[in-house]
């Protein structure tokens, strides 16, 4: 007792395009931690120097530098 499941050609085609979307669109989504970034959970906010802005939940600037610590910048280089 099982599903047997028969595809023909177009069918396939069909098939396949639907797989393409779902992984791209699982890559758009699992992708978020990238987008909103910080571990601390702050959003980013543009860039300085090459390095992602956050802006800190009491609307500090800062950027995660070379050693891991939080350096701060004027607030007005943020564009959130």
């Amino acid at each position: 007792m099982g599903i047997k499941l028969t595809l023909k050609g177009n069918d396939m085609k069909r098939l396949a395009k639907i797989l393409i979307l779902g992984v791209f669109f699982f890559i758009a989504v699992s992708g978020c931690e990238d987008t909103w970034g910080d571990p601390d959970g702050d959003y980013p906010c543009g860039y300085h120097n090459g390095k992602r802005l956050y802006k800190g939940p009491q609307g500090g600037c800062y950027y995660i530098n070379s050693n891991g610590n939080k350096t701060y910048v004027d607030r007005s280089e943020c564009n959130c």
